[in-house]
């Protein structure tokens, strides 16, 4: 009886989160876990954030800090507890599997440049202490941002980094707790931090896979 009653929050934790979001939202015949959620600061009014295609399991969290990105996640992939957080653009390609602790990053959060560091903490401060978001002014346009993709087939282990820019081939297997801040080939293995190429998928697995 509890084991139920734990399923039915759960369920209804998840309704509650994409009947926030639902405008925002496209979606095909996929399924939520308890801990999916989209949370979207100062949104445009019709515009689409989020494309989830088939067959897809969700129990990642999905942050957009400005106005600005774009989620597209294929057909038949997994998301465990993981983070994406967008400003440019995240693109998931189709079976693709993804474990937990994962952090996939498409912007520098900040400037290189101290002095515009200083600025984001005291307008954070400024705008927390008006009662505001903490980030609701903040200063996008000198934080450098670029589109991730992850292609088909591939599978990222548990506790990775993925930077923005990056491109993570067809096939491609990210070992568990790699930071990667570049593009890595496809059906290749890779690991460590920064992550590097530790093998080479060869052609007899390639074609058991398709």
């Amino acid at each position: 009886m509890l084991s139920r009653i734990i399923s039915l929050l759960r369920k209804y934790r998840s309704k509650k989160n994409l009947k926030k979001i639902r405008n925002y939202l496209v979606v095909g015949n996929s399924h939520f876990f308890e801990q999916f959620s989209i949370s979207l600061t100062k949104p445009l009014k019709d515009k689409k954030y989020v494309t989830i295609g088939d067959d897809t399991i969700l129990d990642c969290s999905i942050l957009f800090e400005s106005s600005e990105g774009e989620v597209i996640i294929g057909n038949n992939v997994f998301i465990g507890r993981s983070s994406l957080i967008c400003r440019s653009k995240i693109e998931i390609e189709d079976n693709v599997f993804m474990a937990w602790g994962i952090y996939i990053y498409d912007h520098n959060s900040h400037s290189l440049n101290y002095g515009e560091r200083q600025k984001d903490i005291s307008q954070q401060l400024l705008d927390y202490r008006s009662g505001k978001l903490f980030i609701e002014n903040k200063d996008w346009n000198v934080v450098d941002t670029k589109p991730i993709k992850i292609c088909s087939n591939a599978w990222i282990g548990m506790n990775c980094i993925i930077l923005k820019g990056v491109t993570i081939g067809e096939g491609a297997v990210v070992g568990a707790g790699s930071v990667v801040t570049k593009d890595v080939p496809a059906w290749s293995v890779v690991g460590g931090n920064p992550a590097k190429v530790v093998k080479n998928l060869n052609d007899q697995l390639k074609n058991k896979i398709e």
